[in-house]
This record gives structure tokens, C-alpha cells and sequence, in this order.
């Protein structure tokens, strides 16, 4: 059995479900599989109680390289002091 402190202290729900699912309600007595999200875009929930996922674009200034990836800020090059090579876009970051 593994260690469920983790969980425990995140108070995370979706400690009870298997990889690639999550909880479908609040009291989390479901799971549900969740969409696999394309690069460019990331999971989102919908709904307080009853919970549906869909994956949405990255908004722009995100971006997501991976599947299944969260959309993370492009790099700020010239805040820090580098020139912006390439911009970013909504699957590969800045290049300074």
C-alpha cells in the first residue's frame, strides 16, 4: 500500500481516483477519465458540484508543449535582460 500522507495533506479528492481519472462530484464518490489535452492546450473544470474537464486553448502569453500539460507563462526575455529571439506561441515558449 502506499503512503497516502500526501494526499492527506493536500486535501486533494483526487487522491482517491487512478491516474488519468479525477473526481466527477464534490463528495468525490465518482471518478471519471479525463480527455487527453493536446499541446497548445490544458484541463479545466467546469461546475461546483457535478465537475465536467474539456481542455481549453492556452490563453495567449501560455503556452503548453506537452500532452496533458498545464499552459505556463512564455519566458519574459527582456525583463531579463535578454533579446526575444522567437515569441512564443501557444505550444513552445519564448526563446531568448
Amino acid at each position: 500500500a502506499g503512503d497516502s500522507t500526501p494526499c492527506t495533506e493536500a486535501q486533494d479528492h483526487d487522491c482517491k481516483c487512478a491516474p488519468g481519472h479525477s473526481c466527477a462530484d464534490e463528495p468525490c464518490q465518482f471518478c471519471q477519465r479525463l480527455p487527453q489535452c493536446e499541446p497548445g492546450h490544458e484541463l479545466t473544470r467546469i461546475g461546483e458540484v457535478n465537475f465536467q474537464f474539456e481542455c481549453k486553448p492556452c490563453e495567449t502569453g501560455t503556452y503548453s508543449s506537452s500532452r496533458n500539460g498545464w499552459c505556463r507563462n512564455w519566458t519574459d526575455c527582456e525583463s531579463s535582460g535578454f533579446i526575444t529571439l522567437r515569441e512564443g506561441n501557444s505550444t513552445h515558449n519564448s526563446v531568448c
